[in-house]
């Protein structure tokens, strides 16, 4: 799964200037995953602590989240997903005022309902965005403040319910100035949160020897999300084909493969 962390810079023109922000983090963890039964409740807290010196109000508030692999990234309105979280939350409070390293709670607790159309990963965020204070003392200068969002990734399994699905989509060579890659997108389509070892091994078309075997970073997958494995291809002899094996290994009974013939 992504760690996010979101930096937000502000132009202000002809208006009172912004102070520079205190400075906070969120302390821990920024994923939270829990299995919990239909009715089950469960509770936690983030600890948000301010880094500088001076008083910073930092507020609490919630988003859905989604991902594709063209690298864009979804916050919208809680609830909006069908495989939300967010309506099973509640937390207090809503905004914190931080004195100079002082350290505060928010606690959130999850209540899973009784439904029995429940199956598999439900998740949303919870955000914790800086308020930029205002210098009364300038006007009518321009001036950039950057502010820090935190997104802490709440994630509910109903049990072992549900399955991870990967499927392999628009794999291919991309030749990028004098370097080549073996790209594929995988698509979670199926109902659980999967992180699959992702893997590539490169074997000869002729004489069926193993040439290469190449590994990529593993990111945690949602249901409905995807994400696009790009293999590096240097160091292969050109002018050769070769029958590529990726194998993504979901670590327990869910490993998903593709064979592919390429040619450089």
């Amino acid at each position: 799964m992504k760690v996010i962390k979101i930096f937000l810079t502000i132009l202000a023109f002809g208006v009172l200037p912004f102070y520079a922000n205190a400075g906070f983090e969120v302390m821990g963890s920024l994923i939270y995953k829990y299995s919990a039964q239909k009715g089950e409740t469960y509770s936690t807290v983030i600890k948000i602590h301010n880094t500088g010196e001076s008083a910073q109000e930092v507020k609490i508030y919630q988003r859905d989240y989604l991902f594709n692999h063209e690298g864009t990234s979804f916050y919208n309105e809680p609830g909006s997903n069908s495989r939300s979280n967010a309506l099973w939350i509640r937390y207090s409070p809503k905004t914190i005022i931080l004195q100079g390293k002082e350290t505060q709670n928010v606690q959130f607790e999850v209540t899973v309902p009784e439904s029995e159309t429940l199956r598999g990963t439900y998740w949303s965020l919870l955000m914790a965005e800086g308020v930029s204070q205002l210098d009364p003392n300038s006007r009518g200068q321009l001036n950039i403040s950057t502010s820090i969002r935190y997104a802490v990734q709440i994630i509910t399994n109903i049990g072992l319910t549900g399955t991870g699905e990967l499927e392999f989509q628009q794999p291919g060579v991309v030749i990028e100035g004098n370097q080549s890659f073996f790209d594929v997108i995988l698509m979670n389509t199926g109902e659980r949160l999967i992180s699959p070892d992702v893997s590539m091994e490169l074997f000869d078309a002729v004489t069926g020897e193993s040439v290469s075997v190449i590994k990529v970073a593993r990111n945690g997958m949602y249901p409905t999300t995807s994400t696009k494995c790009r293999f590096q291809l240097e160091g292969l002899p050109t002018k050769k084909t070769y029958k590529a094996v990726i194998v993504a290994d979901g670590l327990s009974d869910d490993v998903f493969g593709l064979e592919y013939t390429l040619e450089l």
